[in-house]
């Protein structure tokens, strides 16, 4: 057995633009991922607790394993219920982030407690950042130290977070190394 702590991942729930609800499907299929990979993962979102305008609905169009998984989940549902804000994250908890929704801007963020300026410090301390969908306005200079990892939801978000924990993981080891 290892005694290397798993990679920490931020999870950033987000909804920047005002183009509506985040697809709930998304963000189950990053979180449960990303666990299933054996991250670690704390959420955030704009004003912390539930992130979505209502709870999930049983059965329906928005039924499939995912959510069964789930509404079956306690722990999974404790950690939505009870989100961070985004300006209580310390981007030097974690080895990387990834922002389920439209993040808006990340170089002009008038509030430094949005998603956008908290990606930008990510980025500025060297962590990846995956962003799914990857409409946002990006930094005229780059992503500074850190690797920003784009996904126009056309390819499964497992395929994203396998990125970005591959990424993470060549943080982490740099981050011991030094």
């Amino acid at each position: 057995m290892s005694s290397k702590a798993p990679i920490r991942i931020a999870v950033m729930v987000s909804s920047e633009s005002g183009a509506g609800c985040i697809e709930f499907g998304q963000f189950l299929a990053v979180y449960y991922a990303l666990l299933d990979a054996g991250a670690e993962v704390l959420v955030a979102s704009a004003s912390g607790g539930y992130p979505w305008p209502t709870r999930l609905k049983r059965g329906g169009e928005e039924h499939n394993e995912l959510t069964a998984r789930f509404q079956s989940d306690w722990h999974a549902r404790d950690d939505l219920a009870n989100t961070l804000q985004f300006g209580q994250l310390f981007v030097e908890d974690f080895q990387g982030g990834f922002c389920v929704g439209e993040p808006g801007a990340i170089w002009r963020a008038a509030d430094l407690d949005s998603v956008g300026a908290l990606i930008a410090r990510f980025l500025r301390a060297g962590r990846p950042i995956a962003v799914l969908p990857s409409l946002f306005d990006f930094t005229p200079t780059g992503a500074a130290d850190g690797l920003l990892i784009l996904s126009d939801g056309k390819w499964p978000p497992i395929a994203t977070v396998g990125a970005l924990l591959a990424a993470a993981t060549q943080f982490d080891n740099r981050r011991i190394e030094s």
